[in-house]
């Protein structure tokens, strides 16, 4: 009777997969992630507790009302990557594969993000050019790149691009300053998307169907921006695309994310994609 107990639940997306339109499993989700917590502080000694790691869309779809309150209170807890984060996951990975850095491995923790960045020129250079060029800022446009439009990114996506960027830089001599070249850094943004979204479609069976409805699209259909009057989406459609940071309307048009774009199959309208622009404008959203 002495014992504490804590159970850790993950994996709902797994158990409830069509959360976004059966209500049942909306209820059942509603009663675990509401009522048992309350039911728990309810109890005299509080031997008992529970942590559950729950997606942002399943706890959209099942908790209708209180919303906002519920959010705002366990809004500390949030797991979310930060540019800090990033940057100081791709430092460890490149320490760990032994290229040579402007850093101490015993004072990474302790970096700021400008340090971070300053240390990771070995790896990536100042910018996608020469240190003269106009090009993108290296670290921010990748963060950019891998970002959704709700600012998230995860720590996958980041191993991924690094090893698919390090296998195209080899054979690129003309950078010695950098490991990852610029063509790289780019050209491997597609496959990531790719990879990205055959594994997001095994966890979110929601946006895998609205993924379904893009694919046939038309090359002319097919591009971002788009209006809705060229696509066949409903509203329902255009919610959950924006609450799982694909989309990002801006007027009556609406943006891809990059992340997602390529592996979708989405061109772009004019010219080069405005990455870190789309990526600002997201992020003044939020």
């Amino acid at each position: 009777k002495k014992q504490k107990i804590v159970a850790v639940i993950d994996g709902l997306e797994d158990l409830f997969q069509e959360f976004a339109q059966n209500e049942d499993q909306q209820t059942a989700l509603r009663a675990l992630l509401q009522d048992v917590p309350q039911w728990l502080e309810q109890q005299p000694f509080r031997c008992l507790g529970i942590i559950i790691f729950v997606r942002q869309d399943i706890l959209t779809a099942s908790v209708r009302q209180n919303y906002g309150q519920m959010k705002s209170r366990y809004q500390p807890y949030r797991l979310r990557w930060n540019e800090e984060s990033v940057l100081r996951l791709v430092a460890w990975v490149a320490d760990k594969a032994n290229i040579s850095l402007n850093l101490n491995p015993a004072e990474l923790q302790d970096m700021n993000e400008a340090e971070l960045t300053e240390s990771l020129r070995p790896l990536w250079g100042k910018n996608l050019g020469n240190d003269r060029s106009r090009q993108a800022r290296s670290a921010p446009f990748v963060i950019a790149a891998l970002s959704d439009y709700n600012g998230q990114i995860q720590s996958r996506d980041v191993v991924r691009f690094l090893k698919i960027a390090a296998g195209q830089s080899i054979d690129d001599d003309y950078w010695q300053d950098r490991i990852l070249v610029p063509k790289a850094i780019r050209g491997c943004l597609d496959e990531c998307s790719q990879e990205k979204i055959t594994e997001i479609e095994l966890e979110n069976e929601p946006l895998k169907r609205v993924f379904n409805k893009l694919r046939p699209l038309s090359a002319d259909q097919k591009k971002s921006p788009f209006q809705l009057e060229n696509i066949d989406l409903s509203p329902e459609d255009i919610s959950l695309l924006k609450e799982n940071g694909v989309i990002i309307a801006d007027g009556d048009k609406y943006y891809v994310s990059e992340i997602f774009r390529l592996g979708l199959g989405f061109s772009q309208n004019v010219g080069r994609p405005k990455i870190m622009a789309l990526a600002r404008r997201a992020t003044q959203r939020l």
